[in-house]
């Protein structure tokens, strides 16, 4: 795997020995390279600093191999960082104690360094298609906002939110006026076209912790956290005027360039 970016990997391991080795050998590889003594002090960088793979020792003083990784599954920065555990010993039930955790591998030290390596980018590389899957499940393929399933997730958990803490949430819906009428008349691309020029406007409008989502066809959805009824109406007309006075250029199913002028029909409703 050619390393397309400068990945960070953490080592926890009490030895120093062991650390500069290991800062040598993937230094060389092209990793930049943490070190931390124990398991304490590791967690504490983690709650901070991003990582994208853990080489973890499994015998040190205070915090144990397995019960640093036990901690680091429960921190939420570092749950899904990939952990391979690296001992001196070959127990199958400290093998199956590690794995069982959450370790994604084992190695058995002395190590042999291509064979960590190949390990290192073999999980890096699971990690990476893991996220981008998750990242295609969320999300809507062709304007690359919440998908329907992925903004009703956000939205109900900010409404059990709002009402927890006794604050307003408002949801607006948008419905794009005759939209059939640009895909008989211009084509199916110009009418994606239109879609992605309307999700792009959406995302600039709103804050961004507001929850933007396409829900389906033609028709998108905003939640917007302790906003009161007023200002999400201020800001959905400022969403409709901009949408109403723009000009998107397309061109039609015989290559002929034209200008579409779109209007959006907007509904609120406000849980408090």
């Amino acid at each position: 795997m050619n390393l397309e970016k400068e990945y960070k990997i953490l080592v926890i391991d009490d030895a120093k020995d062991t650390q500069m080795l290991l800062d040598f050998d993937l230094s060389a590889a092209g990793y930049e390279v943490l070190c931390s003594d124990n398991g304490l002090e590791a967690l504490t960088l983690l709650k901070t600093v991003q990582v994208d793979l853990i080489l973890l020792d499994m015998y040190m003083p205070g915090l144990s191999g397995l019960e640093t990784l036990d901690k680091i599954r429960e921190l939420p920065t570092s749950v899904q960082i990939p952990v391979i555990m690296l001992s001196s010993s070959t127990d199958e039930d400290e093998v199956v104690a590690a794995l069982e955790l959450g370790a994604g591998d084992y190695v058995v030290k002395p190590y042999v360094a291509k064979v960590l390596l190949a390990r290192i980018r073999t999980a890096i590389r699971l990690k990476e298609k893991t996220e981008q899957l998750e990242y295609l499940a969320k999300t809507d393929f062709l304007t690359s906002m919440n998908n329907r399933g992925s903004f009703i997730d956000l939205s109900t958990t900010a409404i059990s939110l709002a009402n927890r803490t006794k604050q307003p949430l408002v949801v607006a819906m948008f419905d794009i006026d005759f939209f059939k009428q640009v895909n008989d008349n211009f084509g199916h691309d110009a009418g994606d076209h239109v879609l992605r020029t309307f999700g792009k406007v959406m995302t600039e409008v709103f804050r961004d912790y507001d929850i933007v989502g396409r829900i389906g066809g033609e028709e998108f959805a905003v939640c917007l956290p302790n906003t009161s009824i007023t200002d999400a109406f201020i800001a959905c007309e400022r969403l409709r005027q901009q949408i109403e006075n723009s000009h998107i250029s397309v061109t039609d199913e015989q290559n002929i360039p034209n200008e579409i002028k779109i209007t959006v029909s907007v509904g609120l409703v406000l849980s408090e």
